[in-house]
Formats: structure tokens, sequence, C-alpha cells
């Protein structure tokens, strides 16, 4: 006796192929429109090639022992604005804005009155509005609008209803550009800002800033700090993160340069009236890092103890060093010249700097299950 088989008739037939049809069009119109949006709302965007300072440059081990001096308190590019006045910085953050519904959101958060002056060149005063597992901040420089449109595009949004992460930019002042970060802003409102001049020594600002607004408006269980120019893997930054072997305190992981040495010779010296030590503590490679929630507190706590220095992953070493906490050496953190020429996702790929254009959307596609 033959096996009962399903039968539709050909009416049935032609219905269950309209349905499947109109599902897949509708499918794939949403998927375009996704795609497409930053490209036809960012249509103000101008070239950048050639237009813009010093930025933050594709880092090699040499960029490490980089020495410039950060200017002083002349009228010119580089140099720390004065504080804006209360009617030039955007709206604060009112009680409404605070995550109610997490207690983790109100512990890390709520402790600090928004109304209080900042500790650094912070401007911005704008809330998460809730915790998040993972906080990503990208040091970014005004004039990269293509590299940030990417980046939104590729690893900075989670797919989840309820997101994972959360990715903002940090950007100081530009003499150019005012108008179109204004209408990033609205758009997006993404973007992280600062009193600084940017330029490529001031790096360290914007760490200090950065690390601010995380602690004081953003509610967070890690952050990742990274350069514009990186790929990240976030799936696989978060199944590191709920390892039960990885701290959930006291954490400062990267690729970690021990005892570096302090160059005091060539285009890149250190003077030791900048620096009175033979090596540098250990400490992570700037274009990418993550912290425990607890050690970002720590290092803002310390701001005002330790000098600034140019270059702004050593201070975070310095940071480190005066706060007690110890970096952990992980290879995933993919930096030169530790690194693959090629455009190649490794089995433990974490963070991969270098990885812009078409190479961190072929990095993306890979470390995505659904392009698999």
């Amino acid at each position: 006796m033959p096996s009962p088989v399903l039968y539709l008739s050909r009416a049935n037939k032609r219905f269950v192929k309209k349905v499947v049809s109109l599902m897949y069009a509708t499918v794939t119109i949403a998927m375009i429109t996704l795609f497409v949006r930053d490209w036809t709302q960012l249509s103000w965007q101008i070239e950048t090639s050639g237009s813009q300072g010093r930025s933050r440059q594709l880092r090699s081990v040499e960029i490490y022992t980089e020495i410039e001096l950060v200017p002083g308190t002349t009228e010119s590019k580089g140099h720390r604005l004065e504080r804006p006045t209360p009617a030039t910085e955007p709206t604060k953050a009112t009680a409404e804005n605070w995550e109610t519904t997490s207690a983790t959101a109100a512990a890390t958060t709520g402790s600090v009155d928004p109304s209080l002056p900042h500790k650094t060149t912070l401007t911005t005063r704008n809330t998460c509005n809730r915790h998040y597992f993972l906080l990503i901040i990208v040091s970014s420089s005004p004039a990269h609008f293509n590299q940030r449109a990417l980046i939104r595009q590729t690893w900075a949004s989670d797919s989840f209803l309820n997101s994972r992460w959360k990715t903002v930019f940090l950007l100081g002042q530009s003499e150019n550009y005012t108008e179109e970060l204004q209408r990033e802003e609205e758009f997006y409102g993404d973007l992280i800002r600062a009193d600084y001049y940017e330029d490529y020594w001031n790096q360290t600002f914007k760490i200090e800033m950065g690390f601010e607004w995380a602690d004081r408006y953003c509610s967070f269980s890690f952050l990742l700090k990274a350069d514009d120019d990186v790929f990240i893997n976030t799936p696989a930054v978060l199944n590191l993160l709920n390892k039960s072997s990885t701290p959930k305190e006291k954490l400062y992981t990267g690729f970690v340069y021990k005892n570096p040495v302090v160059q005091r010779r060539g285009k890149w010296l250190v003077t030791r009236e900048e620096y009175n030590e033979t090596h540098f503590p250990n400490f992570c490679a700037g274009p990418g890092f993550i912290l425990s929630r607890d050690v970002v507190r720590l290092f803002v706590d310390i701001f005002d103890t330790i000098p600034k220095f140019k270059i702004d992953d050593v201070y975070v070493g310095m940071l480190a060093k005066e706060a007690g906490v110890t970096g952990m050496h992980n290879s995933g953190f993919q930096t030169p010249p530790y690194l693959s020429k090629t455009c190649v996702l490794l089995d433990n790929t974490l963070v991969r700097h270098g990885a812009m254009g078409e190479c961190l959307l072929k990095l993306y596609r890979k470390s995505m299950p659904i392009f698999s």
C-alpha cells in the first residue's frame, strides 16, 4: 500500500506559490532598504581623501614609540578648547532618560549627578537608554564619514531585538564638516563629542572623554575600545566574554606589549623630561582592547593623578599600572606586524586591525552565520 502523501490541487499550489513569492519579495525589499539606507541618507557626505589633517593612521609597531608634543595653550590646531558655556552644550540628561528597569543600570550610572561638570573634554550628555552587555567606543576622525557608515552597516549593529551591544563614535572638534557632522548626529545619534581639536597626538583626550562618557552616562558590563580601521568579530567577542574562564572584574585584555623599551633617539624619540624611565608599563595595543566595567570606573577616578601622555595606548597602560590592573594577552587581537597582509579571518580573530572597505565587508560576511 503506497504511503499517504499530502495532495494539493493546482489552485492550492498556485496560492502557496503566491504566498511564498510575496514573503520572499517582502524580506528582500526590507533587506535592500536597510542596506542602502546609510548611503541614501548620507548623500551629503563628501569625499575625504587628502582633505584632513593628521588623524589616526594605520598603526604599526613604530607608531607605539612615535612622539610629538601635544601643542600647549597657544591658539593652534591641536590645543584644548576652553570649556563651553552651558548654552552651547547638548541637552543635559534627565531622570526619564536613565534605565529604570535594571538594577545594574541604576547602580552604575545613576550614582553620578549629570549636572556636575565633566572631568575631561567631554561635552556630550546623551545617555544609554538601557543596559548593554558590551559597549563599543570607536575612536574616529570627523572626516571619516565613509568608515563610520560602513561600520554601522556591518559589525556595529546587533540584529537581536534586545541588543547585546551598542556602538558609538568618539569625535573631537574640527575646523571643517560642522554641518555634516550635525546632520550625521541628528540622524544616527551615535556621536560622542568633546571640546578639543582633532590631532593625531590628541588621542589621549579622546580616550579620557570616551571613558568618562561610558562611566557616567551608560550602563554596561564590558567596554571595547577600538579604532575606526578595525574589524570586530562581535559573535566571537561575546563568546569570549561569556566564558566562565574570562574575569568579570579587573579585566584589561588585548594584544599586550610587554616591557616595551622607550626610544631615546631617532625620529620618534622620548626625552627624559617627557618620560624618565627606560621601559613603558605593559599595555594593550590601541586598535582594540577590552575593559570590564569596574576598570573603566577605576581609570576615570585616577585621571587627575596620572600626567597626560602623548601615546594613548601607553597612557592606558600607565592607568592600569596605577590602578593595579594587569593586562591579559590574547592573540585574537591582531595588529601589525603580527598580522597577515592578506584579508583573512582566522579562527581566533576577535579584533583585526587594518580592515576597511572591501576587506571589512569580506571579514564581516565570513564571521556572521547568516553569510557562512
